[in-house]
């Protein structure tokens, strides 16, 4: 999405009338995308086997490892995004387990580590990781705005003209259901899952057949992160949802 198709679609829409309201909501993100690209050590990727420094261990939990969920090579978002160093991969674990002992709405639920030399990273040679299935991806940046009720403060919309942005305006603007930033996207939840104002999203994955995901029932995995923690590049501290 840009900043021009959101604009348009607000002026084809039935509420034009809050174009103002809703331009004023318009954020920066980055779209996930499948890519054909070969998968090399640092690559941005869904799934498969970490690349991790020499001395990184791979966090665990009561029931065993964390499930490594994605890694995502700075260098591919061009420009360069604001809010992250210009280089360096970020890695995301989650703690899943076949038990479902684990719950996504647990502290510590999602690590996320920032490896800043990327030449020292190597494929882990944890067997647990051996079988998971991988996906190349691409990075590009975009914008977006929230399509979920409970994310609008001082709403001015009706229900109907709400209808209208939760699935018409999405679809015309060919809405990414996998993104870092950005407003979160869910399916069943009826709050904000937001832990409160001075959290803001950082990464948010739909339900994949190919890699095994399924959050909630086939919905989507939120992560969120501190806004000072992210001015600092600190990212030891996240939290989740699910829904």
């Amino acid at each position: 999405m840009n900043v021009k198709d959101i604009e348009k679609a607000i002026e084809e829409s039935s509420f034009a009338i809050h174009k103002d309201y809703i331009k004023a909501l318009i954020i920066p993100s980055i779209e996930i995308s499948r890519s054909n690209s070969k998968i090399k050590i640092g690559s941005s990727k869904l799934g498969g086997i970490p690349d991790i420094p020499p001395s990184f261990e791979c966090p665990q939990h009561e029931y065993g490892y964390y499930r490594f969920v994605a890694q995502f090579n700075l260098k591919d978002i061009s420009p360069p995004f604001s809010q992250l160093p210009k280089e360096g991969v970020l890695s995301v674990f989650i703690a899943d387990d076949d038990e479902g002992e684990n719950f996504w709405g647990d502290d510590g639920y999602a690590k996320v580590y920032f490896f800043d030399n990327e030449s020292d990273l190597k494929p882990s040679k944890n067997q647990y990781f051996s079988n998971q299935p991988c996906m190349s991806i691409s990075l590009k940046n975009s914008v977006d705005i929230p399509f979920r009720n409970k994310l609008l403060k001082e709403n001015p919309l009706s229900q109907s003209q709400l209808d209208e942005l939760s699935y018409d305006i999405m679809e015309k603007l060919d809405k990414k259901l996998d993104y870092m930033f950005g407003y979160p996207f869910y399916s069943s939840l009826a709050y904000d899952p937001r832990p409160s104002e001075n959290w803001i999203s950082l990464l948010t994955l739909s339900s994949i057949d190919e890699l095994d995901w399924c959050w909630h029932d086939g919905d989507f995995l939120m992560l969120f992160i501190e806004k000072e923690k992210l001015k600092q590049k600190d990212f030891s501290y996240i939290k989740s949802d699910a829904g």
